[in-house]
């Protein structure tokens, strides 16, 4: 585990293509991991004399261990190394191996800088790879979405040992990867279909000079597009790629930084802690990071989206992480048991059981039970909206394009509509649409229950709901606030990047919990 400022030294790359210079002093960059505990931030120079940002993980103990560079998708636009790659850090923690991501230059048009932007990375990894304990032999590159575009890139450069592309976007002229290769795609991707990944693969494994095992292909079944939306059922390709992974560059760390499950026993001291216990018998657990100082904190908790079915405490809502910690406000990212395993009243359930666990643990973690609010996306947004209406000791709720009325989307019920996995509806009547009205937020809503911040892009199929459910709590007297990103899609994950207009809500979010806080206190 790397601490405190570390002296350096960087490459300098004034474009995409240009040439390494001397390295020059730097230093590690404030603050820790948000997502594993023990990461560190280090700024370099990035292609076209701009500066980005990468986190670096290295594990704990002596030794040289591989290292994975994971790279983010996001279609080219949006995305950050802080977006969209929870899970793989999870994981690749966990089996022992170093990490590092980055971000890199976004918008249509600036792929070549981006790739500009890797290997600038690279460089500065080359650069620093006796102070960090790198091998930089043991590269691999994991690239999602359009990072494995970027991975390949890599690959086909020699510039690492291997790539492993999850859920990868194949485009014309792609070049060949001179390295071994891990497909893993989705069964039931429609942005990139299967065919153009196993084209792909049977390229690499076509060319007159193959590298044996040159390619591999792992078909999740019934996977859609982006790997942070598969199921838990669909989650066995994990233990696949890691297996993988010990072939191409070897194993991990012997004694690895794991993340097994624990109670909370004690007081807990400042920074993140891992998967907490908040209940015993189901066995749900959450993330804690707990700010400096000695006064008691405003507790957030957070609650991933994943159409109630997919995510975990490290998927999706992985934005709010950084802006809640660096305002000194202390945050829980909880999981919570998914369908078609349990019904949505489980699910509200467990909700229910982490704002208790919170509340009666407050001293543990330095937090004052009394500015609790709970912060939804998605279908999270459905959830902490629903608690919101019964939990009058709550200090707000924030929203974020929140389903707040399920009759709209029963029109057409399937094995796989949501409306059947949380109720098990499949024909409507009066009994079912009861059933609906009664897990609806908007049918709810009444003048004392805790102030709400709807949260919603306007290019999105929730915007609708975003504004009846406004206009439900004006009409009812209640305190809200409605804030629209004009022309935002779905997904916080999907607002992320150093220029994007929609980030400000980051911002506005923290301000509206403290202006909360200071009026009780």
């Amino acid at each position: 585990m790397r601490t405190g400022a570390v002296v350096l030294s960087v490459f300098l790359l004034a474009a995409p293509a240009a040439a390494a210079q001397e390295c020059r002093a730097v230093t590690a960059e404030p603050g820790d991991g948000y997502i594993i505990p023990g990461s560190q931030t280090y700024a370099f120079d990035a292609s076209g004399n701009r500066r980005q940002l990468l986190d670096l993980f290295v594990q704990p103990g002596s030794g040289v261990h591989p290292t994975v560079l994971v790279i983010h998708g996001g279609g080219w636009t949006t995305g950050s190394r802080e977006a969209h790659i929870g899970q793989f850090l999870e994981l690749v923690t966990g089996a022992g191996y170093n990490w590092v991501a980055l971000d890199y230059q976004l918008g249509e048009g600036n792929r070549e800088y981006a790739a500009g932007d890797v290997r600038a990375a690279l460089a500065f990894l080359t650069c620093h790879a006796k102070a960090f304990g790198l091998d930089m032999a043991k590269l691999v590159a994991l690239g999602e979405d359009v990072g494995a575009d970027l991975a390949v890139q890599m690959a086909s450069e020699g510039r690492v040992a291997a790539a492993a592309l999850v859920g990868g976007v194949y485009r014309d002229g792609l070049p060949l990867a001179r390295a071994p290769v891990r497909v893993v795609h989705g069964g039931e991707d429609r942005e990139a279909p299967v065919a153009t990944a196993r084209e792909f693969c049977h390229r690499l494994q076509s060319q007159e000079d193959a590298l044996v095992g040159a390619c591999e292909f792992d078909l999740v079944e019934g996977a859609i597009h982006r790997a942070e939306n598969w199921r838990p059922s669909q989650w066995g390709y994990k233990a696949r790629l890691v297996r993988w992974l010990g072939g191409v560059v070897g194993p991990g760390a012997r004694r690895p930084l794991t993340f097994e499950p624990q109670p909370v026993r004690d007081v807990l001291g400042p920074g993140l802690h891992k998967r907490l216990t908040y209940n015993r018998q189901t066995g749900q657990t959450l993330d804690a990071w707990i700010p400096g100082g000695a006064a008691p904190h405003i507790p957030v908790l957070l609650v991933h989206g994943g159409g109630w079915e997919a995510g975990d405490r490290v998927t999706y809502i992985t934005p709010m992480f950084r802006p809640l910690a660096s305002a000194g406000l202390a945050w829980f990212s909880m999981d919570y048991r998914l369908t078609p395993e349990v019904s949505h009243e489980a699910q509200l359930q467990d909700l229910r059981d982490a704002i208790r666990f919170l509340r009666e643990r407050a001293g543990s973690f330095n937090v004052d039970p009394r500015m609790l609010v709970i912060v939804g996306e998605s279908a999270s947004g459905q959830m902490v909206a629903q608690i919101g209406t019964e939990d009058p000791a709550l200090l707000g709720v924030v929203s974020f394009y929140g389903v707040y009325d399920f009759e709209p989307m029963a029109g057409n019920l399937t094995a796989r509509s949501a409306v059947t996995r949380l109720f098990g509806i499949t024909q409507l009547d009066d009994t079912s649409r009861a059933t609906l009205r009664k897990f609806s937020p908007i049918h709810h809503v009444r003048s004392s229950q805790p102030p709400m911040l709807l949260i919603h892009g306007t290019n999105e199929g929730l915007w609708a709901q975003g504004q009846a459910m406004a206009e439900r709590l004006k009409a009812v007297g209640a305190r809200y606030e409605l804030l629209a990103l004009d022309g935002a899609p779905h997904g916080m994950e999907n607002w992320e990047g150093a220029s994007s207009p929609w980030r400000r809500y980051k911002a506005h979010v923290v301000g509206w919990i403290t202006a909360l806080a200071a009026a009780v206190r």
